[in-house]
């Protein structure tokens, strides 16, 4: 039995751990094996995906990971690019204890458990029920094709798409609070 510190599941194969204190797994099977195998103190898995049934693929993943006996008391941490309200509800559902947001331009440069950088340590501030109370409740998301979603306001009664600029400023973020729509939401007849 091999033991490590941090498991990278990258299916998408753009980072991970440059250290030799990190193991990577390129699929979620992969993945698996090696947890169960490496018995690491965090499992990390990256939706770097844009694709929707792959990012499926990886919340299962999770939800197997927290399933099984040999995993369950295993952190996981979930790398998004973005806050995505339901793919966050689907990992909370799953077990998923920590997510953080790398955004678009990760690659993987300061991945490890020392020093500085994206895969320290998850602490209070990474907790997924805290990220989640940070947005609103009311996205909704329908899928347009394979890659693409259109975000709409559900206390619009989701007539009202969102543009990527107010979603990130306002509904993904703490001022959702203060937004018109979420105080007055409109109510179906």
């Amino acid at each position: 039995m091999q033991c490590f510190e941090v498991l990278f599941c990258d299916a998408g194969g753009e980072c991970g751990p440059k250290r030799n204190d990190g193991e990577m797994a390129r699929s979620p099977v992969e993945c698996l094996h090696k947890a169960v195998d490496g018995n690491p103190r965090l499992i990390v898995v990256h939706f770097a995906t844009r694709d929707i049934r792959e990012r499926e693929a990886l919340v299962e993943l999770c939800a197997v990971l927290k399933r099984n006996t040999h995993t369950r008391r295993i952190p996981v941490l979930a790398l998004l690019r973005a806050r995505h309200r339901r793919v966050m509800e689907d990992l909370d559902r799953a077990g998923v204890e920590y997510v953080r947001f790398a955004g678009e331009t990760f690659k993987g440069e300061s991945v490890g458990t020392g020093g500085t950088g994206v895969i320290e340590a998850p602490g209070p501030g990474d907790l997924l029920k805290r990220q989640l109370a940070i947005v609103c409740p009311h996205l909704h998301y329908s899928p347009i094709d394979a890659r693409r979603e259109l975000v709409v306001c559900g206390a619009y009664l989701d007539r009202l798409v969102l543009e990527s600029g107010w979603r990130h400023h306002v509904c993904e973020s703490e001022d959702h609070l203060r937004c018109d729509h979420f105080l007055k939401p409109r109510s179906r007849s």
